[in-house]
């Protein structure tokens, strides 16, 4: 396969009843999902393919907005997006997207948002390498729900050939830390290396929320992560 046409990305089941009018998240926003702190101020966004006015609500502060008017996919689906003001609680939140229809409103919730520290941790095997391959990865486990406020997230191993806007799968969604999330069978999650990064820092920084995502695969070359035109500018062409 050419180096071009081989970016990695990560795959994930989408949601069964695309352009039935109805709202929905793009695929990587969960119930139990950590999203930046302040001052950053994070974004949330998704599909629609109706030209409804949209309403996020969450902490009793309303947003709007509509989806864009060009369709991104085969059933007509436009992009919609809300950048919210800037949270610095640690709290749990509900978010709520609502959209009216001809039979009533619909609503749609993240469940359990945390607002904290996001960390993306990728690279190659060392990176892949699990909790439960690694010493003393039998107290990590077993400790692993002392840390309730640490979501993890694990994208799973699948090659595109062009930029995606939704991961094309999912190994492991958003979940508060627990032994049986991270001491999942070897190469699945948690990674070892994301695992303990997050947890040290969790601990140092008073226990603020962290949310680990891993994105690895053994013996990938950096190429393979880069979309076409970026190889292309570089004069990288196979």
């Amino acid at each position: 396969m050419k180096m071009n046409q081989f970016l990695f990305v990560v795959q994930f089941l989408l949601i069964i009843g695309f352009g039935n009018g109805l709202p929905r998240f793009a695929n990587y926003f969960q119930d139990n999902m950590v999203l930046q702190r302040a001052p950053q101020r994070a974004i949330v966004w998704g599909y629609s393919d109706s030209d409804a006015l949209l309403t996020l609500t969450m902490n009793g502060i309303n947003y709007t907005t509509v989806r864009r008017a060009e369709s991104v996919n085969s059933v007509g689906e436009g992009t919609w997006s809300v950048t919210l003001d800037p949270v610095s609680d640690e709290i749990e939140y509900n978010i709520d997207v609502t959209q009216p229809s001809h039979s009533g409103n619909v609503t749609i919730t993240l469940h359990k948002v945390l607002f904290g520290d996001v960390w993306f941790c990728s690279g190659q095997s060392n990176m892949q390498l699990t909790v439960k391959m690694i010493y003393n990865g039998s107290e990590e486990i077993a400790n692993a729900g002392k840390f309730p406020k640490i979501r993890l997230f694990t994208t799973a191993l699948v090659p595109s050939n062009q930029p995606v806007d939704e991961l094309l799968g999912i190994d492991l969604n958003w979940s508060a830390a627990k032994p049986d999330i991270i001491g999942a069978p070897d190469w699945s999650h948690m990674s070892a290396v994301c695992w303990l990064f997050g947890r040290m820092i969790h601990q140092a920084l008073n226990e603020r929320p962290i949310g680990l995502i891993a994105s690895s695969w053994g013996g990938t070359a950096i190429e393979y992560w880069l979309p076409p035109d970026s190889l292309e500018k570089c004069g990288v062409t196979t």
